[in-house]
C-alpha cells in the first residue's frame, strides 16, 4: 500500500493546457497524495502560442505560505519549477531552506531550455536565478540542455552532473543519449551515497512534450515511497515511456517555451 503524504508544489499555473503545477497535481493525487500548490506566475496559455500573459504572483505566494504557517498547514516534499526572475529565486531561496531545516527534502526542476536551445522566454535573469535556487535544492533535475546552461559548459553528463551537485545535492540529468536512437539515458549522481546513477530508457520517437513535468512528479512519488534516487528515477522513467504510448497522438501536452 502506498503511503500518502503532503507534496508542496511552487511553479506556474497556466490556463490553457494541462501542465507544470496542473500536470504535476493530476499525478501525484491519482497515486494517493495530497498536494498543496501556489503559483510562481500565472500563465494565460503555453507560449508557443506566440504571445501570452503572464503575472508574477510572488506576493501572493508569500502571502499563502504566512497563512498556511499560522494555520499549521505542513508538507513533506518540495518541488519548485519555474521562476520569474532573479529576485523571485531569491524568496524562493529562502523558503527550499526553511524546508530543508524541517527536513523536507526539495526538489528543483529548472525550467531554461531543451533541444539545445533556451527556451525564447526564458530572460538571462530567470537564468541566474535558477541557478540560485539550484544551490538551495537537495535534488535537481535538469535536462542535458539545462545542465549546459546551469553550468555554462558543455561537458559530458556525468561531468556536468558532479559540477551542478557540487558534492552537496544530487543529480539527475534527462533526455541524455543512450546506445543509439532507440534509447535514452538519465544520468546523475546521488550525494547521499556518492554513487553515479545511470538509467537507460526506450525513447519514442517525436516530440513528446511535458515530460519533464511528470518526470518530476513521478519521481516524487517514488522517492515518498523510500526508493533509492536510481530506482526512483528507473520507476520514474517507465512511466512517462508508458504516458507518451498510450496518450493520444502518442504526445503530452507542455509548452513550449
Amino acid at each position: 500500500m502506498r503511503m500518502a503524504s503532503t507534496v508542496l508544489l511552487l511553479g506556474d499555473i497556466t490556463g490553457k493546457s494541462r501542465v507544470a503545477v496542473r500536470m504535476m497535481t493530476a499525478a501525484l493525487e491519482a497515486r494517493g497524495h495530497e498536494v498543496l500548490s501556489l503559483p510562481t506566475a500565472l500563465i494565460s496559455n503555453t507560449l508557443n502560442l506566440g504571445q501570452a500573459q503572464i503575472l508574477d504572483t510572488t506576493g501572493y505566494l508569500l502571502d499563502a505560505l504566512r497563512t498556511w504557517e499560522d494555520l499549521g498547514v505542513t508538507y513533506d516534499f518540495l518541488c519548485i519549477g519555474y521562476v520569474t526572475g532573479l529576485a523571485q529565486a531569491q524568496r524562493l531561496a529562502e523558503i527550499a531552506d526553511a524546508a530543508r531545516a524541517r527536513s523536507v527534502p526539495v526538489l528543483v526542476d529548472p525550467i531554461l531550455g531543451d533541444n539545445g536551445q533556451k527556451y525564447r522566454s526564458v530572460t538571462d535573469e530567470q537564468a541566474e536565478g535558477m541557478r540560485l535556487l539550484c544551490r538551495h535544492a537537495d535534488l535537481i533535475t535538469p535536462n542535458l540542455t539545462e545542465a549546459r546552461l546551469l553550468a555554462g559548459a558543455d561537458l559530458p553528463a556525468q561531468q556536468l552532473a558532479e559540477r551542478l551537485g557540487e558534492g552537496v545535492r544530487s543529480v539527475l540529468i534527462t533526455s541524455c543519449p543512450g546506445d543509439g536512437a532507440a534509447q535514452g539515458a538519465i544520468i546523475g549522481i546521488d550525494h547521499t551515497t556518492g554513487g553515479c546513477v545511470d538509467v537507460r530508457y526506450e525513447a519514442v520517437p517525436g516530440h513528446h512534450f511535458g515530460t519533464g513535468d511528470l518526470f518530476s512528479a513521478l519521481l516524487t512519488d517514488e522517492l515518498l515511497r523510500g526508493q533509492s534516487l536510481a530506482d526512483a528515477a528507473h520507476e520514474a522513467a517507465q512511466g512517462v515511456l508508458s504516458a507518451i504510448l498510450t496518450a493520444p497522438n502518442t504526445s503530452v501536452s507542455k509548452k513550449n517555451e
